[in-house]
């Protein structure tokens, strides 16, 4: 694990730099959808700003992740399992021959319920767990999906809990329980539920994910860089969220480098830019460097790709002030 690397009597919580991410915090009564804490500075106040509520405004699709090289087609995050991957599920085609290869894809892309959900789908490590969940288990869970992404959040947690009923150990509808429940400000027993999903199944993504969320809505900012680790030891490569969590708990424990590396490799997969909140992002990592020119950079290709963002009048400002002063 990276050290924090604080600086003595510099603030660490909502205090990393002055031009973009250092206003005061904002209750949790922020009224936004979903996991709706979004980090901009408009009129001088900070939100925690979810990769999952930004991506919102560019499509409900997440970033996708790189070709799979089991199939050079794909691209669109949805990858097929190996058979003979190191689940021990698969069966050596050279061994048995007779045996078909078994194609899990479709019972994993299931999972993907436009939440921390779709990220496990690219995950390269596939549980048997998660390839046993029964049939009428997963119809109760897109049954609570569907009311989900409808806003009717009652009917979809009564109907993931009845998925949970019938398979306990189903670490997708733990995950999306926990965002249902948060969605209507019971964050307690949200992070409970997400803490179930990493119980029943440790190799999957998603629930660090989740807790990573909650995490940096309480600006725990160490502990959204142990989650993000724990997350990126599972996917190191497919995971712009996991970079998007690393980079941003780095940028506010003053660990710039760390922080530069993390949101560029980020920038790296979201190649249709469903999270610009990423170049914003880099402003402020440049601004903490003290390298103008870059952050001037940053910020145009923010309002580039989010020119209605809630952000934008403020990137907006800023730019103009620093195109006045000579770059460093």
């Amino acid at each position: 694990m990276r050290t924090t690397g604080r600086q003595p009597g510099i603030p660490v919580n909502g205090g990393l730099v002055t031009r973009h991410m250092g206003c005061a915090r904002v209750s949790g009564s922020v009224v936004l959808p979903m996991l709706a804490r979004v980090l901009l500075c408009a009129l001088g106040v900070a939100v925690w700003i979810s990769p999952l509520q930004a991506q919102k405004g560019h499509g409900s699709q997440p970033p996708p992740g790189p070709v799979s090289p089991l199939n050079p087609s794909s691209g669109n995050g949805a990858q097929p399992i190996d058979p003979a991957n190191s689940t021990g599920l698969g069966v050596d085609p050279l061994l048995q021959p007779n045996l078909p290869p078994v194609d899990t894809s479709e019972m994993i892309n299931a999972e993907a319920c436009d939440s921390w959900t779709d990220s496990g789908v690219r995950s390269p490590t596939i549980s048997t767990a998660r390839l046993a969940v029964p049939g009428k288990a997963s119809s109760e869970y897109q049954k609570g999906c569907g009311a989900y992404k409808d806003q009717k959040l009652p009917q979809a947690e009564e109907h993931i809990r009845k998925a949970i009923t019938v398979y306990p150990d189903y670490a997708a509808a733990w995950v999306l329980l926990g965002q249902v429940l948060n969605a209507q400000n019971k964050r307690d027993k949200a992070r409970e539920a997400c803490s179930r999903g990493s119980n029943v199944d440790p190799k999957y993504v998603a629930p660090y994910l989740c807790l990573a969320e909650f995490a940096a809505i309480e600006s725990d900012w160490e502990q959204v860089e142990r989650l993000s680790e724990r997350a990126l030891a599972l996917d190191p490569v497919n995971n712009v969220y996991s970079l998007y969590y690393a980079a941003y708990a780095s940028a506010h424990l003053r660990q710039f480098q760390e922080a530069e590396s993390s949101a560029l490799a980020a920038i790296q997969l979201d190649v249709a830019h469903h999270m610009p909140q990423l170049y914003l992002l880099l402003a402020n990592v440049y601004a903490g460097k003290g390298d103008t020119a870059s952050e001037i950079s940053e910020l145009r290709q923010y309002l580039k790709f989010a020119p209605k963002s809630p952000g934008a009048a403020t990137a907006t400002a800023t730019l103009a002030q620093l195109d006045t002063k000579p770059a460093k």
